[in-house]
Protein backbone atom coordinates (compact mmCIF):
# COMPACT_ATOMS: atom_id res chain seq x y z
CA UNK A 1 0.00 0.00 0.00
CA UNK A 2 0.96 3.43 -0.67
CA UNK A 3 0.47 5.42 2.65
CA UNK A 4 3.01 4.23 5.17
CA UNK A 5 4.24 5.86 8.73
CA UNK A 6 5.83 9.16 8.39
CA UNK A 7 5.23 12.97 9.54
CA UNK A 8 1.62 14.53 8.37
CA UNK A 9 3.41 16.02 5.64
CA UNK A 10 4.71 13.50 4.32
CA UNK A 11 1.42 11.31 4.24
CA UNK A 12 -0.22 14.14 2.32
CA UNK A 13 2.24 14.45 0.00
CA UNK A 14 1.66 10.37 -0.86
CA UNK A 15 -2.24 11.00 -0.73
CA UNK A 16 -2.38 13.92 -2.86
CA UNK A 17 -0.21 11.74 -5.43
CA UNK A 18 -1.70 8.66 -4.68
CA UNK A 19 -5.00 10.29 -6.23
CA UNK A 20 -2.83 12.00 -8.86
CA UNK A 21 -1.87 8.36 -10.16
CA UNK A 22 -5.35 7.15 -9.78
CA UNK A 23 -6.93 9.72 -12.23
CA UNK A 24 -4.39 8.66 -14.93
CA UNK A 25 -4.63 5.29 -14.41
CA UNK A 26 -8.49 5.98 -14.82
CA UNK A 27 -8.55 8.23 -17.46
CA UNK A 28 -5.98 6.35 -19.55
CA UNK A 29 -8.17 3.48 -19.30
CA UNK A 30 -11.29 5.05 -20.02
CA UNK A 31 -10.12 6.89 -22.86
CA UNK A 32 -8.50 3.81 -24.54
CA UNK A 33 -10.75 0.93 -23.53
CA UNK A 34 -14.17 3.17 -23.21
CA UNK A 35 -15.13 1.95 -26.40
CA UNK A 36 -14.63 -1.46 -25.72
CA UNK A 37 -16.53 -2.33 -22.25
CA UNK A 38 -19.42 -0.09 -22.90
CA UNK A 39 -21.68 -2.46 -20.16
CA UNK A 40 -18.60 -1.94 -17.67
CA UNK A 41 -18.28 1.67 -18.11
CA UNK A 42 -21.84 4.61 -17.44
CA UNK A 43 -19.90 7.94 -17.24
CA UNK A 44 -22.46 11.25 -17.08
CA UNK A 45 -21.34 14.75 -17.90
CA UNK A 46 -25.21 15.88 -16.21
CA UNK A 47 -24.65 14.61 -12.99
CA UNK A 48 -20.97 14.23 -13.20
CA UNK A 49 -21.30 10.50 -11.89
CA UNK A 50 -19.04 7.93 -12.83
CA UNK A 51 -19.02 3.73 -12.17
CA UNK A 52 -16.29 1.74 -13.76
CA UNK A 53 -16.32 -1.80 -13.19
CA UNK A 54 -12.81 -4.29 -13.57
CA UNK A 55 -15.33 -7.76 -13.80
CA UNK A 56 -12.20 -9.87 -13.55
CA UNK A 57 -11.59 -8.72 -10.20
CA UNK A 58 -14.60 -8.56 -8.85
CA UNK A 59 -14.25 -4.68 -8.59
CA UNK A 60 -16.13 -1.62 -9.22
CA UNK A 61 -14.67 2.13 -8.97
CA UNK A 62 -17.18 4.79 -8.51
CA UNK A 63 -17.81 8.59 -7.46
CA UNK A 64 -18.25 11.85 -8.25
CA UNK A 65 -16.45 13.92 -10.74
CA UNK A 66 -15.06 17.57 -9.48
CA UNK A 67 -14.94 18.26 -13.81
CA UNK A 68 -16.51 16.41 -16.80
CA UNK A 69 -14.31 16.88 -19.80
CA UNK A 70 -15.18 16.18 -23.37
CA UNK A 71 -11.64 15.16 -24.51
CA UNK A 72 -11.50 12.80 -21.13
CA UNK A 73 -9.46 14.61 -18.98
CA UNK A 74 -11.61 14.14 -16.34
CA UNK A 75 -11.32 15.50 -12.80
CA UNK A 76 -12.60 13.60 -10.17
CA UNK A 77 -13.91 14.29 -6.47
CA UNK A 78 -14.31 10.83 -5.12
CA UNK A 79 -13.57 7.23 -5.78
CA UNK A 80 -15.28 4.74 -4.28
CA UNK A 81 -14.37 0.94 -4.01
CA UNK A 82 -16.92 -1.81 -3.83
CA UNK A 83 -16.98 -5.46 -4.97
CA UNK A 84 -14.56 -8.14 -3.94
CA UNK A 85 -11.41 -5.99 -3.25
CA UNK A 86 -11.02 -6.36 -0.06
CA UNK A 87 -9.71 -2.82 0.55
CA UNK A 88 -12.33 -1.30 3.13
CA UNK A 89 -13.38 1.47 0.35
CA UNK A 90 -10.62 3.36 -0.57
CA UNK A 91 -8.84 3.44 -3.93
CA UNK A 92 -4.99 2.50 -3.69
CA UNK A 93 -3.03 3.10 -7.28
CA UNK A 94 -1.30 -0.28 -6.65
CA UNK A 95 -4.57 -2.10 -6.22
CA UNK A 96 -6.06 -0.04 -9.52
CA UNK A 97 -3.21 -1.03 -11.35
CA UNK A 98 -3.75 -4.59 -10.81
CA UNK A 99 -7.10 -4.49 -11.29
CA UNK A 100 -6.26 -2.48 -14.84
CA UNK A 101 -3.33 -5.21 -15.61
CA UNK A 102 -5.59 -8.10 -14.83
CA UNK A 103 -8.26 -6.85 -17.59
CA UNK A 104 -5.44 -5.67 -19.88
CA UNK A 105 -3.97 -9.83 -20.10
CA UNK A 106 -7.55 -11.33 -20.49
CA UNK A 107 -7.21 -8.78 -23.66
CA UNK A 108 -3.87 -9.21 -24.78
CA UNK A 109 -2.72 -13.15 -23.55
CA UNK A 110 0.76 -12.52 -24.34
CA UNK A 111 1.60 -9.74 -21.43
CA UNK A 112 3.93 -11.83 -19.34
CA UNK A 113 4.24 -11.77 -15.72
CA UNK A 114 7.44 -10.03 -15.69
CA UNK A 115 6.44 -7.40 -18.07
CA UNK A 116 3.22 -6.78 -15.96
CA UNK A 117 5.31 -6.41 -12.45
CA UNK A 118 7.64 -4.27 -14.52
CA UNK A 119 4.98 -2.04 -15.47
CA UNK A 120 3.62 -1.15 -11.52
CA UNK A 121 6.93 -0.74 -11.11
CA UNK A 122 7.32 2.13 -13.35
CA UNK A 123 3.68 3.27 -11.61
CA UNK A 124 4.85 3.28 -7.79
CA UNK A 125 8.38 4.56 -9.12
CA UNK A 126 6.42 7.65 -10.74
CA UNK A 127 3.81 8.10 -7.56
CA UNK A 128 6.83 8.50 -5.46
CA UNK A 129 8.97 10.48 -7.17
CA UNK A 130 5.89 12.73 -8.22
CA UNK A 131 5.42 12.77 -3.91
CA UNK A 132 8.78 13.82 -3.73
CA UNK A 133 8.41 16.88 -6.14
CA UNK A 134 4.76 18.13 -4.25
CA UNK A 135 6.72 17.88 -0.83
CA UNK A 136 9.86 20.30 -1.97
CA UNK A 137 8.44 22.48 -4.76
CA UNK A 138 7.56 25.94 -3.94
CA UNK A 139 3.83 25.99 -5.69
CA UNK A 140 3.11 28.92 -5.13
CA UNK A 141 5.54 31.10 -6.90
CA UNK A 142 4.87 32.35 -10.24
CA UNK A 143 7.09 31.52 -12.80
CA UNK A 144 9.39 33.72 -13.75
CA UNK A 145 10.31 32.83 -17.61
CA UNK A 146 11.61 29.96 -19.31
CA UNK A 147 14.25 28.14 -16.71
CA UNK A 148 11.69 28.37 -14.33
CA UNK A 149 8.80 26.76 -16.65
CA UNK A 150 11.50 24.26 -17.68
CA UNK A 151 11.53 23.40 -13.93
CA UNK A 152 7.98 23.65 -12.89
CA UNK A 153 6.47 20.22 -14.17
CA UNK A 154 5.30 18.41 -11.77
CA UNK A 155 2.51 15.73 -13.09
CA UNK A 156 3.77 15.40 -16.25
CA UNK A 157 1.57 13.44 -19.43
CA UNK A 158 -1.98 13.79 -18.14
CA UNK A 159 -2.44 10.80 -20.14
CA UNK A 160 0.05 8.40 -19.39
CA UNK A 161 0.33 5.44 -16.82
CA UNK A 162 3.59 6.75 -15.29
CA UNK A 163 5.05 10.06 -16.41
CA UNK A 164 7.68 10.62 -13.68
CA UNK A 165 9.21 7.22 -14.04
CA UNK A 166 13.35 7.96 -14.10
CA UNK A 167 14.06 4.08 -13.11
CA UNK A 168 17.91 3.77 -13.33
CA UNK A 169 17.95 7.13 -11.08
CA UNK A 170 18.66 6.12 -7.68
CA UNK A 171 16.96 8.00 -4.69
CA UNK A 172 20.20 10.26 -4.82
CA UNK A 173 20.14 10.80 -8.52
CA UNK A 174 16.57 11.98 -8.45
CA UNK A 175 17.38 14.77 -6.46
CA UNK A 176 20.85 15.85 -7.99
CA UNK A 177 19.69 15.62 -11.70
CA UNK A 178 15.76 16.19 -11.40
CA UNK A 179 14.28 19.37 -13.28
CA UNK A 180 11.38 19.43 -10.52
CA UNK A 181 13.56 20.10 -7.86
CA UNK A 182 15.16 23.16 -9.56
CA UNK A 183 18.65 20.74 -9.92
CA UNK A 184 22.14 22.21 -11.48
CA UNK A 185 25.33 20.47 -12.28
CA UNK A 186 28.08 21.06 -14.44
CA UNK A 187 28.81 18.65 -17.37
CA UNK A 188 31.21 16.43 -17.95
CA UNK A 189 33.44 16.42 -20.78
CA UNK A 190 35.37 13.29 -23.00
CA UNK A 191 38.56 14.35 -25.31
CA UNK A 192 37.40 12.15 -28.69
CA UNK A 193 40.16 11.45 -31.06
CA UNK A 194 39.50 13.30 -34.18
CA UNK A 195 39.59 10.21 -36.41
CA UNK A 196 36.32 8.55 -34.00
CA UNK A 197 34.86 12.26 -33.63
CA UNK A 198 32.00 12.94 -36.02
CA UNK A 199 29.64 15.68 -36.34
CA UNK A 200 27.39 16.99 -39.28
CA UNK A 201 25.67 20.11 -39.41
CA UNK A 202 22.13 21.71 -40.63
CA UNK A 203 22.12 23.75 -44.01
CA UNK A 204 23.13 27.66 -42.90
CA UNK A 205 24.17 26.71 -39.31
CA UNK A 206 27.28 27.48 -36.98
CA UNK A 207 28.84 24.56 -35.44
CA UNK A 208 28.73 24.35 -30.91
CA UNK A 209 30.72 26.39 -29.37
CA UNK A 210 31.89 25.54 -25.88
CA UNK A 211 32.34 27.86 -23.24
CA UNK A 212 36.17 29.18 -22.89
CA UNK A 213 36.23 27.38 -19.04
CA UNK A 214 35.85 24.22 -20.98
CA UNK A 215 38.71 25.13 -23.72
CA UNK A 216 40.98 26.20 -20.97
CA UNK A 217 40.36 23.18 -18.70
CA UNK A 218 41.27 20.76 -22.08
CA UNK A 219 44.17 22.77 -22.66
CA UNK A 220 45.83 22.03 -18.82
CA UNK A 221 44.42 18.51 -19.86
CA UNK A 222 45.63 17.40 -22.78
CA UNK A 223 48.95 19.58 -23.11
CA UNK A 224 50.47 18.89 -26.11
CA UNK A 225 47.91 16.79 -27.54
CA UNK A 226 44.71 19.40 -27.17
CA UNK A 227 45.23 19.19 -31.48
CA UNK A 228 44.44 15.67 -31.97
CA UNK A 229 40.93 16.17 -30.08
CA UNK A 230 37.35 17.88 -30.19
CA UNK A 231 35.40 17.92 -26.86
CA UNK A 232 32.34 16.42 -26.04
CA UNK A 233 30.02 16.74 -23.35
CA UNK A 234 28.31 14.43 -21.41
CA UNK A 235 25.40 14.23 -18.47
CA UNK A 236 27.53 13.51 -15.57
CA UNK A 237 24.82 10.18 -14.65
CA UNK A 238 25.63 9.07 -18.04
CA UNK A 239 29.53 10.03 -17.78
CA UNK A 240 30.20 7.49 -14.77
CA UNK A 241 27.79 4.87 -16.84
CA UNK A 242 29.60 4.30 -20.52
CA UNK A 243 32.62 3.91 -18.31
CA UNK A 244 32.03 0.61 -17.15
CA UNK A 245 31.53 -0.57 -20.54
CA UNK A 246 34.06 -3.04 -21.81
CA UNK A 247 34.12 -0.74 -25.71
CA UNK A 248 34.69 2.15 -23.78
CA UNK A 249 37.50 0.79 -21.85
CA UNK A 250 39.24 -0.27 -24.71
CA UNK A 251 38.86 3.32 -26.37
CA UNK A 252 40.12 5.00 -23.15
CA UNK A 253 43.17 2.41 -22.93
CA UNK A 254 44.01 3.71 -27.09
CA UNK A 255 43.48 7.02 -25.96
CA UNK A 256 40.70 7.95 -28.67
CA UNK A 257 38.86 8.35 -25.67
CA UNK A 258 40.56 10.64 -22.74
CA UNK A 259 37.64 11.41 -20.10
CA UNK A 260 38.19 15.39 -18.65
CA UNK A 261 35.81 15.10 -15.37
CA UNK A 262 33.35 18.11 -14.72
CA UNK A 263 33.49 21.86 -16.14
CA UNK A 264 32.49 24.72 -17.35
CA UNK A 265 29.61 26.71 -16.84
CA UNK A 266 26.24 25.15 -14.84
CA UNK A 267 23.59 23.50 -16.61
CA UNK A 268 20.10 23.11 -15.73
CA UNK A 269 17.96 20.07 -16.50
CA UNK A 270 14.46 20.89 -18.62
CA UNK A 271 11.53 18.98 -18.62
CA UNK A 272 12.54 16.16 -20.80
CA UNK A 273 15.33 15.65 -17.72
CA UNK A 274 18.17 14.70 -20.59
CA UNK A 275 18.29 17.31 -22.10
CA UNK A 276 19.82 20.84 -20.41
CA UNK A 277 19.54 24.62 -20.69
CA UNK A 278 22.93 26.17 -20.43
CA UNK A 279 22.18 30.15 -19.77
CA UNK A 280 25.41 31.40 -20.49
CA UNK A 281 26.11 29.50 -23.62
CA UNK A 282 22.28 30.63 -24.62
CA UNK A 283 21.79 26.86 -25.74
CA UNK A 284 19.89 23.57 -24.94
CA UNK A 285 21.92 20.52 -25.38
CA UNK A 286 20.03 17.32 -26.44
CA UNK A 287 21.94 14.92 -24.09
CA UNK A 288 21.86 11.05 -24.17
CA UNK A 289 20.66 9.21 -21.24
CA UNK A 290 20.34 5.63 -20.60
CA UNK A 291 17.67 5.21 -18.24
CA UNK A 292 13.70 5.08 -18.15
CA UNK A 293 12.17 8.09 -18.54
CA UNK A 294 8.76 7.60 -18.54
CA UNK A 295 8.89 4.35 -20.66
CA UNK A 296 12.07 4.39 -22.75
CA UNK A 297 15.52 4.82 -22.92
CA UNK A 298 16.71 8.23 -23.88
CA UNK A 299 19.90 7.96 -26.23
CA UNK A 300 19.94 9.51 -29.23
CA UNK A 301 20.36 6.82 -32.13
CA UNK A 302 21.70 7.31 -35.33
CA UNK A 303 18.08 6.92 -37.03
CA UNK A 304 16.60 9.53 -34.71
CA UNK A 305 19.75 12.04 -35.40
CA UNK A 306 19.30 11.23 -39.21
CA UNK A 307 15.30 12.22 -38.83
CA UNK A 308 16.18 15.23 -36.83
CA UNK A 309 18.91 16.64 -39.14
CA UNK A 310 16.61 15.75 -42.61
CA UNK A 311 14.13 17.48 -40.83
CA UNK A 312 15.80 20.79 -40.51
CA UNK A 313 17.34 20.63 -43.09
CA UNK A 314 13.86 20.31 -44.93
CA UNK A 315 12.45 22.88 -43.19
CA UNK A 316 14.84 25.24 -43.88
CA UNK A 317 15.35 24.88 -47.65
CA UNK A 318 11.16 25.25 -47.54
CA UNK A 319 10.87 28.55 -45.44
CA UNK A 320 8.83 26.77 -43.12
CA UNK A 321 6.67 29.04 -41.42
CA UNK A 322 7.84 31.83 -43.90
CA UNK A 323 5.29 34.86 -43.33
CA UNK A 324 4.20 34.26 -39.98
CA UNK A 325 5.54 36.44 -38.34
CA UNK A 326 4.64 35.05 -34.87
CA UNK A 327 5.28 31.08 -35.05
CA UNK A 328 8.75 29.97 -35.48
CA UNK A 329 10.68 27.02 -34.93
CA UNK A 330 13.45 26.45 -32.38
CA UNK A 331 15.99 24.26 -34.92
CA UNK A 332 18.75 21.77 -34.00
CA UNK A 333 21.50 22.71 -35.85
CA UNK A 334 24.16 20.12 -35.38
CA UNK A 335 25.10 17.14 -33.83
CA UNK A 336 28.20 15.36 -32.62
CA UNK A 337 29.10 12.17 -31.28
CA UNK A 338 31.79 9.24 -30.86
CA UNK A 339 31.74 6.59 -33.38
CA UNK A 340 32.26 2.75 -32.26
CA UNK A 341 31.76 -0.08 -34.18
CA UNK A 342 28.43 -0.34 -33.61
CA UNK A 343 25.23 2.10 -32.83
CA UNK A 344 24.74 0.47 -29.34
CA UNK A 345 27.75 2.51 -28.18
CA UNK A 346 27.78 5.49 -30.26
CA UNK A 347 24.36 6.10 -29.68
CA UNK A 348 25.24 6.74 -25.40
CA UNK A 349 27.37 9.91 -26.91
CA UNK A 350 25.56 11.51 -29.33
CA UNK A 351 24.46 15.09 -28.69
CA UNK A 352 22.23 17.45 -30.64
CA UNK A 353 22.82 20.88 -29.97
CA UNK A 354 19.93 23.63 -30.13
CA UNK A 355 20.19 27.58 -29.60
CA UNK A 356 18.21 29.36 -27.71
CA UNK A 357 17.08 32.55 -29.61
CA UNK A 358 13.80 34.14 -27.80
CA UNK A 359 13.26 35.63 -24.72
CA UNK A 360 13.72 33.61 -22.03
CA UNK A 361 12.23 36.33 -19.67
CA UNK A 362 9.03 35.97 -21.56
CA UNK A 363 9.01 32.36 -22.99
CA UNK A 364 7.84 29.39 -21.34
CA UNK A 365 7.30 25.60 -21.78
CA UNK A 366 3.38 24.99 -22.69
CA UNK A 367 3.08 22.12 -20.26
CA UNK A 368 4.22 23.56 -17.54
CA UNK A 369 1.79 26.90 -18.12
CA UNK A 370 -1.57 24.57 -17.90
CA UNK A 371 -0.53 22.32 -15.09
CA UNK A 372 -1.95 23.11 -12.07
CA UNK A 373 0.20 22.87 -9.35
CA UNK A 374 -1.97 20.54 -6.84
CA UNK A 375 -5.59 18.97 -7.22
CA UNK A 376 -8.01 22.26 -7.04
CA UNK A 377 -5.78 24.75 -7.95
CA UNK A 378 -5.65 26.83 -11.40
CA UNK A 379 -3.09 26.14 -14.11
CA UNK A 380 0.16 28.07 -13.65
CA UNK A 381 -1.01 29.84 -16.87
CA UNK A 382 -3.81 32.06 -14.56
CA UNK A 383 -1.09 33.94 -13.08
CA UNK A 384 0.46 34.88 -15.87
CA UNK A 385 -2.28 36.10 -17.96
CA UNK A 386 -3.62 39.23 -15.33
CA UNK A 387 -6.78 40.87 -16.56
CA UNK A 388 -6.84 39.30 -20.29
CA UNK A 389 -10.14 38.49 -21.60
CA UNK A 390 -9.55 34.48 -21.81
CA UNK A 391 -11.40 34.10 -24.93
CA UNK A 392 -9.69 36.93 -26.54
CA UNK A 393 -6.42 35.49 -25.32
CA UNK A 394 -7.23 32.01 -26.86
CA UNK A 395 -8.33 33.83 -29.90
CA UNK A 396 -5.16 35.29 -29.94
CA UNK A 397 -3.51 32.20 -29.11
CA UNK A 398 -5.05 30.12 -32.24
CA UNK A 399 -3.96 32.97 -34.20
CA UNK A 400 -0.22 31.96 -33.85
CA UNK A 401 -0.54 28.55 -33.33
CA UNK A 402 -3.26 26.89 -34.96
CA UNK A 403 -3.57 28.91 -38.15
CA UNK A 404 0.45 28.38 -39.11
CA UNK A 405 0.09 24.58 -38.47
CA UNK A 406 -2.88 24.42 -40.56
CA UNK A 407 -0.98 26.46 -43.19
CA UNK A 408 2.01 24.53 -43.56
CA UNK A 409 -0.33 21.36 -43.43
CA UNK A 410 -1.99 22.48 -46.47
CA UNK A 411 1.07 24.54 -48.48
CA UNK A 412 3.83 22.12 -47.90
CA UNK A 413 2.53 19.21 -46.36
CA UNK A 414 4.91 19.80 -43.05
CA UNK A 415 3.42 18.23 -39.61
CA UNK A 416 4.75 18.39 -36.31
CA UNK A 417 4.84 16.65 -32.99
CA UNK A 418 4.16 19.79 -31.73
CA UNK A 419 2.63 18.40 -27.90
CA UNK A 420 2.86 20.74 -25.10
CA UNK A 421 6.55 19.47 -24.28
CA UNK A 422 7.71 20.82 -27.64
CA UNK A 423 6.14 23.91 -27.64
CA UNK A 424 7.03 27.36 -26.36
CA UNK A 425 5.05 30.72 -25.58
CA UNK A 426 6.54 34.01 -25.20
CA UNK A 427 3.97 35.70 -23.40
CA UNK A 428 3.53 39.82 -24.24
CA UNK A 429 1.27 41.35 -21.44
CA UNK A 430 0.23 38.21 -20.50
CA UNK A 431 -0.92 37.94 -24.29
CA UNK A 432 0.16 35.49 -26.68
CA UNK A 433 2.84 36.78 -28.59
CA UNK A 434 5.37 34.06 -30.21
CA UNK A 435 4.59 30.50 -30.43
CA UNK A 436 7.78 28.56 -31.18
CA UNK A 437 7.91 24.81 -31.84
CA UNK A 438 11.29 22.76 -31.04
CA UNK A 439 12.58 18.68 -30.86
CA UNK A 440 12.32 18.13 -35.00
CA UNK A 441 12.71 14.26 -34.64
CA UNK A 442 9.13 14.01 -35.17
CA UNK A 443 8.76 15.93 -38.39
CA UNK A 444 6.91 14.18 -40.94
CA UNK A 445 6.14 15.31 -44.87
CA UNK A 446 2.81 14.84 -46.63
CA UNK A 447 4.21 13.10 -50.02
CA UNK A 448 1.70 14.52 -52.17
CA UNK A 449 3.30 18.29 -51.43
CA UNK A 450 6.73 17.09 -51.80
CA UNK A 451 9.26 16.83 -55.24
CA UNK A 452 8.18 13.84 -57.22
CA UNK A 453 11.83 12.35 -56.32
CA UNK A 454 11.15 12.97 -52.19
CA UNK A 455 12.58 9.89 -50.32
CA UNK A 456 13.62 9.33 -46.50
CA UNK A 457 12.19 8.80 -43.20
CA UNK A 458 10.52 11.90 -43.57
CA UNK A 459 7.99 11.70 -46.26
CA UNK A 460 4.20 9.72 -45.45
CA UNK A 461 1.46 9.14 -46.91
CA UNK A 462 -1.29 11.80 -46.31
CA UNK A 463 -3.00 10.05 -43.83
CA UNK A 464 -0.26 9.20 -41.99
CA UNK A 465 0.92 12.93 -42.46
CA UNK A 466 -2.17 14.36 -41.23
CA UNK A 467 -2.18 11.69 -37.92
CA UNK A 468 0.66 13.39 -36.30
CA UNK A 469 -0.83 16.71 -36.39
CA UNK A 470 -4.18 15.52 -35.29
CA UNK A 471 -2.91 13.49 -32.21
CA UNK A 472 -0.31 15.53 -30.99
CA UNK A 473 -1.88 18.87 -32.26
CA UNK A 474 -5.50 18.67 -31.90
CA UNK A 475 -5.86 15.95 -28.80
CA UNK A 476 -2.69 16.26 -26.63
CA UNK A 477 -2.18 20.36 -27.38
CA UNK A 478 -5.18 22.02 -27.90
CA UNK A 479 -7.13 19.42 -25.93
CA UNK A 480 -5.32 19.52 -22.75
CA UNK A 481 -4.84 23.44 -23.26
CA UNK A 482 -8.48 23.89 -23.58
CA UNK A 483 -8.91 21.66 -19.86
CA UNK A 484 -6.75 24.00 -18.14
CA UNK A 485 -8.42 26.99 -19.64
CA UNK A 486 -12.37 25.62 -19.30
CA UNK A 487 -11.62 24.47 -15.90
CA UNK A 488 -10.09 27.64 -14.39
CA UNK A 489 -12.63 29.89 -15.73
CA UNK A 490 -15.58 27.65 -14.78
CA UNK A 491 -16.86 26.69 -18.42
CA UNK A 492 -17.19 23.34 -20.33
CA UNK A 493 -14.81 22.62 -22.71
CA UNK A 494 -16.64 22.55 -25.79
CA UNK A 495 -16.96 26.71 -25.48
CA UNK A 496 -13.14 26.72 -26.51
CA UNK A 497 -13.44 24.56 -29.23
CA UNK A 498 -16.15 26.10 -30.36
CA UNK A 499 -13.90 29.17 -30.74
CA UNK A 500 -11.37 26.29 -32.82
CA UNK A 501 -14.07 25.67 -35.17
CA UNK A 502 -14.90 29.30 -35.81
CA UNK A 503 -11.09 30.05 -36.35
CA UNK A 504 -11.00 26.72 -38.56
CA UNK A 505 -14.21 27.63 -40.71
CA UNK A 506 -13.01 31.51 -41.24
CA UNK A 507 -9.51 30.08 -42.33
CA UNK A 508 -11.52 27.67 -44.73
CA UNK A 509 -13.57 30.39 -46.46
CA UNK A 510 -11.06 33.05 -46.44
CA UNK A 511 -8.75 30.72 -48.81
CA UNK A 512 -9.50 32.55 -51.95
CA UNK A 513 -11.87 29.82 -53.00
CA UNK A 514 -8.80 27.24 -53.20
CA UNK A 515 -9.67 25.61 -49.47
CA UNK A 516 -7.50 23.98 -47.67
CA UNK A 517 -8.26 20.16 -47.24
CA UNK A 518 -6.47 19.50 -43.95
CA UNK A 519 -8.84 22.03 -42.38
CA UNK A 520 -11.57 20.28 -44.15
CA UNK A 521 -10.76 17.23 -42.21
CA UNK A 522 -9.87 18.88 -38.98
CA UNK A 523 -13.84 20.29 -38.95
CA UNK A 524 -15.32 16.97 -40.58
CA UNK A 525 -14.00 13.87 -39.06
CA UNK A 526 -15.78 12.11 -36.39
CA UNK A 527 -12.43 11.33 -34.31
CA UNK A 528 -8.65 11.99 -33.83
CA UNK A 529 -6.75 8.95 -32.74
CA UNK A 530 -4.46 9.07 -29.40
CA UNK A 531 -2.09 6.49 -28.33
CA UNK A 532 -2.48 4.19 -26.66
CA UNK A 533 -0.04 4.50 -23.45
CA UNK A 534 -1.78 2.73 -21.28
CA UNK A 535 -1.42 -0.77 -23.47
CA UNK A 536 1.85 0.59 -25.18
CA UNK A 537 3.66 0.28 -21.85
CA UNK A 538 2.22 -2.91 -20.53
CA UNK A 539 2.47 -4.70 -23.80
CA UNK A 540 6.04 -2.99 -24.60
CA UNK A 541 5.21 -1.58 -27.79
CA UNK A 542 5.56 1.94 -27.27
CA UNK A 543 7.78 2.59 -30.59
CA UNK A 544 4.87 1.06 -32.47
CA UNK A 545 1.52 1.93 -30.62
CA UNK A 546 -1.43 1.22 -31.12
CA UNK A 547 -4.13 4.43 -31.09
CA UNK A 548 -7.76 4.69 -29.39
CA UNK A 549 -10.49 7.28 -31.05
CA UNK A 550 -10.86 10.42 -29.24
CA UNK A 551 -14.43 11.80 -30.35
CA UNK A 552 -14.13 15.04 -32.50
CA UNK A 553 -15.76 17.88 -30.02
CA UNK A 554 -15.83 20.07 -32.57
CA UNK A 555 -17.87 17.88 -35.27
CA UNK A 556 -20.24 16.36 -32.30
CA UNK A 557 -21.15 20.07 -31.01
CA UNK A 558 -22.87 20.75 -34.77
CA UNK A 559 -22.66 24.16 -36.17
CA UNK A 560 -23.66 26.25 -33.60
CA UNK A 561 -20.78 28.36 -32.10
CA UNK A 562 -20.24 31.03 -29.00
CA UNK A 563 -18.51 34.05 -29.13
Amino acid sequence: MLLETGNIQQIHNLEQANRHACKLLMNSYIREFGGDCAGSLSLQADDKTYSVSFPVSGVIVSGRLAFYSAIGEHEYESFQVGGDCGCGGKLDYADLARWIVKELRQAYPDISDERADDFCRRIENSCRNVALYIGESDRGAVMAGYLSSEQSLLYGHPMHPFPKNTIGFSDQEVRMYGPELRASFRLCYWAVRKDVFVQERAVRSSRLKLHESVLAHAERMLGQERNKYELLPMHPWQYGHVQMSAAVQAYMEERKLVPLGACGPLAYPTSSVRTVYIPVMQCNLKLPLDIQITNLKRNNSEEQMRRTLDAANYLLQHGAFAGEINARIAYEEGICSCRFGSDEWTKLFTVAYRPVEFDAQSTYVLSSLVEAPAAGERSRLFALTGNCEMDLWFQRYLDISLLPVVRIAEEKGIHFEAHLQNCLLTLQDGMPHVFIIRDLEGVSVNRDKAEPDAAGSLFYRKEEAWARTDYYFMVNHLGSLIHALARDNGKAEEHYWSIVRGTLERELHSSGGQGNEYVEHLLTADAFYAKRNLVSCLAGNSETPSYAAVGNVMKTMGSERIG
